[in-house]
């Protein structure tokens, strides 16, 4: 009897092969040759669910998008309605929101890992159309959800009076952003800790 081979494992078992490459080699390593190898497929199998490595490329973008944004949305289901219950001090609703958003920060192994592809896919995207809608989205995304943790902010009566909203979470997401990349590319400048502390400096200083 043949074996049943799933899919949408072997897509994961060729993204996750793409990620090692580029954190090993850079992304222009990357091609059916190179994935083959790192998967131990042959290149037939590998082209019966992509005809080539650009399609592997944005098919491991989407789910580096799809794995984060499922954390997030995780976490922000927990946090809401703790946060809208009252139920919680100003302490710990900071804690909550500052863990929520370090989930975008390399704190770990995984999200270093990821943080890493995120910024060679996005320089990649820099003279690669196909790719550049991908990192627009994501940016709107980044700012929205800024923009929704700032509002929690200004509903629960804890931002400084007189803020800008949308500035504000535009700076944020600037922030992330920047801590991001110094923390990934350069942990010994900017340790991961350390990022979270002046995510939560900065928070702080929005408070009320």
């Amino acid at each position: 009897m043949p074996k049943f081979v799933d899919p949408v494992q072997r897509r994961e078992l060729i993204a996750d092969a793409l990620f090692s490459i580029v954190l090993r080699q850079g992304l222009s390593k990357v091609s059916l040759r190179t994935i083959a190898d790192e998967t131990g497929l042959a290149i037939g199998s590998i082209r019966h669910y992509f005809s080539g490595a650009d399609g592997i490329v944005r098919f491991a973008l989407d789910t580096l998008v799809e794995r984060v944004g499922a954390r997030l949305e995780t976490r922000l289901a927990d946090m809401l309605p703790k946060l809208d219950s009252g139920s919680i001090d100003h302490d710990q609703a900071k804690e909550l929101t500052v863990d929520f958003l370090s989930e975008l920060l390399p704190l770990d192994e995984t999200r270093r890992r990821e943080s890493v592809v995120w910024l060679a896919f996005e320089e990649e995207a820099r003279t690669t159309p196909e790719l550049a809608d991908v990192f627009e989205t994501a940016v709107r995304g980044t700012r929205d959800l800024m923009a929704q943790v700032i509002e929690s902010m200004s509903s629960r009566g804890v931002l400084h009076a007189g803020l800008d909203a949308q500035a504000e979470a535009e700076t944020l997401a600037a922030l992330i952003d920047g801590l991001t990349l110094r923390s990934a590319l350069h942990p010994e400048v900017l340790a991961s800790g350390r990022a979270r502390e002046l995510l939560a400096a900065h928070l702080e200083k929005l408070r009320a």
